[in-house]
């Protein structure tokens, strides 16, 4: 298995994702370029790009980034939203477009998320009518694009964000019923939908044509509990079986790290100290404890 990241492990680098309109109080400290020499600096394969890393969506730049990319040996994935729930998530909303991008970076996975808005009770709108009837919309935008995707040789894998069911995502590959598309696990997003992160994961691991590695901890409070982002092994999901299902289940040969941090915004040193430490244990544990990259793939024990 080979070792990525996910952008928005650099958040407090302004290398995120745009999320709610969320801002830094200090400029972005990285170009896409820069970045490509730190993923080699940590002795990574390959990176998954936000739309917002990329300071252009204009042909003969994405061709600057995919040169510079090949260049060092890293391998590309393109992540971006169809914001369904206007959140402004991203900059790019169309399937269509994102694979024009993706192609002229030469990324071989789209990663899209449907970000939509889903009724309360949450817990219980599984396969709500208003839910399906947004994943029908998608449903016939991915039959649409799956032709090109197959074509350029790209796959589009459907996210399990905040506002999907496995059971849901599933269910609209089924439908679609194409190779080139498949999902996204991201291992703790299920906890959104009050789903069982393991249970998800499980589901869609056969499907799975790249993830988001991601470990948060859940912290008790009188109130109730707070959901926290932590590095990976250091949280509450159970990281060696979410491994091992990818490692032995996934049609996928990656693993992509993304760290959530909480990390207070009145020191901008501070702040990338905190995110890069946590970034640094999390490629540690990968490589050490899980054995991803070693010759036997680890054994995850």
């Amino acid at each position: 298995m080979q070792l990525g990241v996910h952008t928005f492990c650099f958040n407090m680098q302004g290398l995120g994702q745009g999320w709610a309109d969320f801002a830094l109080p200090w400029p972005r400290q990285r170009t896409a370029v820069q970045l490509l020499d730190k993923i080699v600096d940590l002795g990574l394969d390959g990176v998954h790009l936000d739309d917002a890393v990329l300071e252009s969506l204009e042909e003969p730049y994405l061709r600057e980034v995919r040169a510079a990319a090949e260049e060092r040996g890293l391998f590309l994935e393109y992540n971006f939203s169809m914001d369904w729930d206007h959140r402004r998530i991203g900059i790019q909303h169309d399937l269509g477009e994102a694979l024009d991008t993706a192609h002229a970076l030469g990324a071989d996975i789209v990663k899209v998320g449907m970000d939509m808005v889903r009724p309360h009770p949450v817990s219980g709108s599984r396969f709500h009518p208003d839910v399906v009837a947004r994943m029908e919309i998608m449903i016939d935008l991915l039959k649409k694009h799956a032709p090109t995707a197959e074509e350029r040789g790209i796959r589009i894998a459907v996210e399990n964000h905040t506002d999907l069911f496995s059971d849901e995502i599933l269910w609209m590959l089924d439908r679609v019923d194409h190779a080139s598309v498949g999902a996204c696990i991201d291992t703790v997003n299920s906890f959104h939908v009050m789903e069982d992160p393991m249970q998800a994961i499980e589901k869609l691991a056969p499907r799975a044509f790249t993830n988001h590695f991601r470990d948060d901890r859940v912290e008790f409070e009188i109130w109730g509990f707070r959901l926290t982002g932590a590095a990976v092994g250091e949280g509450d999901i159970d990281v060696k079986r979410a491994y091992q299902l990818l490692r032995d289940v996934a049609p996928c040969d990656r693993i992509i790290i993304e760290t959530d941090l909480d990390i207070p915004l009145d020191d901008m040193h501070e702040a990338i100290r905190i995110e890069e430490d946590a970034l640094v244990r999390s490629i540690r544990y990968c490589r050490d404890v899980l054995g991803v990259g070693s010759e036997d793939g680890g054994s995850g024990a």
